[in-house]
């Protein structure tokens, strides 16, 4: 399946504690999954958005295929969530987490990255390019117009435009034509992610 599925949620702008409130988590978050979580890993909060970001993405990445789907993410289970790597920067600390989510008999592979702004995922299904950025607004016109430029700027293609399906997704355009690169947007305070996975 050539498809798209990504996902972020930027921490400061969250109510931390309603996160931490079962009576909040409990509604997308089953005591299976719960039972996943490693405190000594990651906090309460990164792992309830964690969670939430990978069932936003599987949504997505489920929805250019089937136009119909509800958004249910208590009807998502995340099977599997371990650690990958720590990874270090001048500025931040990042983990990597791989994840397993199954959702009816389809399974699906997704990569979160965490640091102390936001929680960043995508589903981890063939050749994925995946990028995040922070931008200097927070409106959805400057959110959507800059992850836009963003996603263009990389990939370095003249004449192109992006047009958004009337089931929600964006489509890739030269000439009026669809260009077969499955896309996803996602937008959250100022911080803007795309994923892309090009058919071969």
């Amino acid at each position: 399946m050539i498809s798209a599925g990504n996902d972020i949620v930027v921490l400061q702008a969250v109510d931390a504690q309603r996160t931490q409130s079962p009576a909040f988590y409990s509604k997308f978050i089953s005591p299976k999954e719960l039972a996943l979580y490693k405190p000594d890993e990651l906090s309460l909060v990164n792992f309830v958005w964690m969670l939430w970001s990978a069932k936003e993405s599987a949504y997505k990445y489920l929805k250019r295929n089937n136009p119909e789907l509800i958004f249910a993410p208590a009807k998502m289970t995340v099977q599997q969530l371990r650690i990958f790597t720590p990874l270090k920067t001048d500025t931040n600390a990042h983990n990597q987490y791989k994840g397993e989510l199954q959702t009816n008999d389809i399974a699906l592979p997704f990569l979160s990255v965490t640091t102390d702004q936001f929680i960043a995922t995508t589903i981890d299904q063939g050749d994925v390019r995946w990028a995040v950025k922070q931008i200097e607004t927070s409106d959805y016109e400057s959110q959507s117009k800059a992850v836009r430029s963003f996603l263009l700027d990389d990939l370095k293609m003249s004449g192109v435009t992006i047009e958004k399906h009337p089931a929600g997704y964006p489509v890739l355009l030269k000439d009026g034509k669809d260009l077969g690169i499955a896309v996803s947007f996602a937008h959250h305070d100022r911080y803007i992610s795309y994923c892309y996975q090009i058919s071969k």
